[in-house]
């Protein structure tokens, strides 16, 4: 009986290696993507919508001085990122650029793909400036 007991105490004890298993590369509970952001360099502000890796909004406000942010509903957020895709689309396929060499007014990003326009574009300014004025009312 002892020796079954000690032979149970070697290969128990040969099991347990001293090596740590290495980490998996996983979600961060912390991460969070930008859905799309507004960039006005003219007004030195910046606004973006988030979606936290717990599926909240957050509609975020960033001046020179301050951060603002403001919880959106789920629902709302969709609406708010449909509008701006739908815009953006119709800014970078539809409405033909104006010329090389002018001064960028405002930066847009969705989802990774950037977008300037330059105070030159003034289709494509008349088409962003109301979205972003609304999206400045959250605030």
């Amino acid at each position: 009986m002892s020796f079954l007991f000690i032979v149970f105490l070697t290969f128990s004890s040969f099991s347990q290696s001293p090596l740590q298993p290495t980490k998996s590369e996983k979600i961060d509970s912390g991460s969070s993507l930008v859905m799309f952001s507004i960039e006005d360099v003219k007004a030195g502000q910046v606004i973006w919508l988030e979606r936290s890796a717990h599926l909240d909004y957050f509609l975020k406000l960033k001046t020179s001085e301050s951060e603002k942010i403001q919880k959106i509903a789920s629902r709302d957020a969709k609406k708010m990122d449909l509008e701006f895709a739908s815009r953006f689309l119709k800014c970078q396929y539809d409405i033909p650029p104006s010329e090389n060499g002018c001064e960028v007014t405002l930066r847009l990003n969705l989802k990774g793909e950037g977008q300037e326009i330059c105070d030159k574009d003034e289709r494509k300014t008349q088409e962003i400036s109301p979205y972003l004025k609304n999206l400045e009312k959250h605030f």
